[in-house]
């Protein structure tokens, strides 16, 4: 077998908001979308969907909240340090928890973790070649 399409789903209290913080960092809405309990974006150059249902809706049965443990942790790359430093303030602009500030890490690359107003965690993490 082989699946065709992988996608990630999380459970959020506040559809509105988190549509709103996703938006301020740039990332581009999976059109269309006629759920009112649902926010979903596409990440990456691949366009990785990942759906955001509010608290209830169906995926209630499945997903606790982040609050209650991380379930996962997204990675998004970048480029250059200005990146992440740009991304790090669009994080705090949008009302992101910056968990792990800037700088490198015991391997030696360069980033920094937030979580989303619901807890889900992502890094931002340069992958200089060389390393």
């Amino acid at each position: 077998m082989k699946a065709k399409k992988i996608w990630a789903n999380f459970s959020v209290k506040d559809v509105k908001r988190t549509n709103q913080f996703y938006t301020q960092l740039g990332f581009t809405p999976n059109k269309p979308n006629n759920h009112p309990k649902l926010a979903s974006f596409l990440f990456g150059n691949d366009d990785f969907v990942i759906h955001f249902f509010e608290q209830g809706s169906q995926i209630d049965e499945y997903l606790p909240l982040a609050s209650k443990g991380c379930e996962i942790i997204f990675t998004l790359s970048a480029e250059t340090k200005e990146e992440v430093k740009e991304w790090m303030d669009k994080v705090k602009e949008a009302g992101g928890t910056i968990f792990n500030e800037a700088g490198r890490d015991k391997t030696n690359y360069y980033g920094f973790a937030f979580a989303d107003p619901d807890g889900h965690k992502f890094n931002i993490l340069l992958m200089e070649e060389g390393m």
